[in-house]
């Protein structure tokens, strides 16, 4: 049977600032290092063209296997353990490779350098679900959109930071990069440090590692609740997003940009991300308003049209970039508080990691066929961008479709009602 433990708020909001500190600077890593691999496999990059024409997808692709391969058994392990005690550990592996990234950097080994670029996701495959469901643990549930604005502010500015940070290191050597992801992780590490100390959600939980399994029984819990609906509008957009990130170093080759420049490009998602989360957290006051998922869907798909017709030149496209990030915020801050708000306390953390399953299944899936269809259809960035305006477009769709369900799931009496074994 689930344990019925409550937990117990801290008296202070010095467990979430901690927790905020120890994501950021674990955001700041995986982008530095995403960012210098995504420019250096490109036109002008220091490994161009090493893995062919579809290259940043195939550096995508292994970011994200990683997690499609271990969130079913580390959703469980953060629902059976200690969620504080997995979020520290994961910061000292983290420090191990960050040295290993240096190594590669040093040895200037594309390979070794990927390797430890997959090790690296793998370590953050454990420490999603933990961080993620330990905000409900430390903030009360009225707070959970506005909390989840400045996760979303601080992890966007720890994005827009990696990755800007990452071309201009790249510029004056790449194993300062790896060093400064050393230096990262240290700060990380003792930040984790402040978490309050906190009892496992469901100490009696049975974890299985048949990860797919595991996924299969969560997603047959949350089968006919909103849960389910929320989970398929976090994917979808996803799969879409996952895209962009991938598309945006083409930009490199017809606009002649240095890494610094193309490194900014990169980050111009993240601002508008931060700015836009920040909006919906704060305006939606003490509720969840899902009412922001389909007006950022919208607004999404008209930013993807027009930088597919219009963007000719770095400020068209780092505008425009900016701008499809606040309708993403506005997007996404709802849709990550539902998935807090709506399961029990010894379920939380399986339900997102299945949820961020699906989240990179989805994502690895537009990634291969990035891969795959590059070379047939060619790699020009404004194709590119109209096939994510007819991505997002389906989103917007399916927003508008299950905008009921979403508002019933968004509702005060829904807070940890859904359940599971």
């Amino acid at each position: 049977m689930p344990s019925t433990a409550k937990f117990t708020k801290p008296p202070t909001r010095g467990g979430f600032t901690a927790l905020l500190a120890t994501m950021t600077c674990g955001a700041i890593n995986d982008n530095l290092l995403r960012g210098a691999l995504l420019l250096s496999v490109v036109e002008g990059g220091m490994w161009a063209n090493a893995l062919g024409a579809g290259g940043t997808g195939w550096i995508t692709v292994m970011l994200y296997l990683p997690f499609i391969l271990l969130l079913g058994v580390t959703g469980q392990l953060a629902d059976r353990f200690s969620k504080r005690t997995i979020i520290t550990w994961t910061r000292i592996v983290e420090i191990v490779l960050a040295v290993g990234v240096t190594a590669g950097f040093f040895w200037q080994d594309l390979w070794v350098v990927c390797g430890f670029f997959i090790l690296l996701a793998a370590q953050s495959a454990f420490f999603s679900p933990a961080k993620y469901g330990s905000v409900p643990e430390l903030v009360p549930d009225d707070q959970l959109m506005r909390a989840n604005g400045l996760l979303s502010l601080m992890t966007n500015s720890a994005i827009i930071l990696g990755v800007a940070v990452a071309g201009y290191m790249l510029s004056i050597g790449p194993v300062v990069l790896g060093l400064t992801m050393i230096g990262v992780a240290v700060i990380s590490t003792v930040c984790s440090l402040f978490i309050p100390k906190s009892l496992p959600a469901d100490p009696d939980l049975t974890v299985s590692i048949r990860t797919f399994t595991a996924h299969v029984l969560v997603l047959k819990r949350m089968r006919g609740t909103p849960l389910m609906s929320t989970t398929l509008a976090w994917c979808w957009f996803y799969g879409v997003a996952s895209l962009v990130i991938t598309i945006v170093p083409l930009w490199r080759g017809p606009l002649g940009l240095s890494d610094s420049a193309a490194g900014l490009l990169l980050a111009a998602p993240g601002v508008g991300i931060g700015i836009g989360g920040l909006i919906a957290g704060f305006a939606s006051g003490t509720g969840i308003r899902a009412v922001y998922v389909p007006i950022g869907a919208a607004g999404m798909t008209v930013t993807f049209v027009l930088m597919g017709f219009t963007a000719s030149t770095w400020w068209d496209v780092f505008i425009l970039l900016g701008a499809m990030g606040v309708f993403a915020g506005l997007y996404l801050v709802p849709i990550l508080a539902l998935l807090q708000h709506m399961p029990v306390p010894t379920f939380r953390a399986r339900t997102i990691g299945t949820a961020n399953f699906m989240t990179y299944l989805a994502m690895t899936a537009s990634a291969v066929g990035f891969a795959v269809a590059a070379p047939l259809i060619g790699d020009d960035p404004k194709t590119w961008f109209l096939i994510c305006a007819g991505g997002m477009l389906l989103v917007f769709v399916g927003s508008m479709v299950q905008r009921g369900v979403l508002a019933k799931g968004a509702a005060a009496g829904s807070f940890g009602t859904i359940g599971g074994a």
